[in-house]
């Protein structure tokens, strides 16, 4: 019966170091996700334009929020005419 006191110590002692690490491998999962997500709302980078119509009749102006322009998006909507970029 003494053997027996001894190998039943050093089984709960695994078992409460195996139960030690299994929350530390769930924070780091979360700690990784927290990272994707970060960089993905670095990698978004928008930038602001703010376009005037030469045209002294329209007057015309717009702010838009992109990552790049298209063409549509220097025309003016109301003369049709190319815009300025400030």
């Amino acid at each position: 019966m003494g053997l027996d006191r001894w190998i039943k110590s050093e089984d709960i002692e695994e078992n409460s170091k195996k139960k030690k690490i299994s929350p530390e491998k769930v924070k780091s999962s979360k700690n990784k996700r927290v990272k994707e997500k970060d960089h993905e709302k670095q990698s978004i980078r928008l930038k602001k334009f703010t376009f005037v119509c030469p045209n002294a009749k329209c007057k015309y102006q717009k702010i838009i929020m992109k990552k790049e322009l298209t063409d549509d998006d220097k025309i003016c909507p109301r003369c049709n005419k190319p815009m300025k970029i400030k």
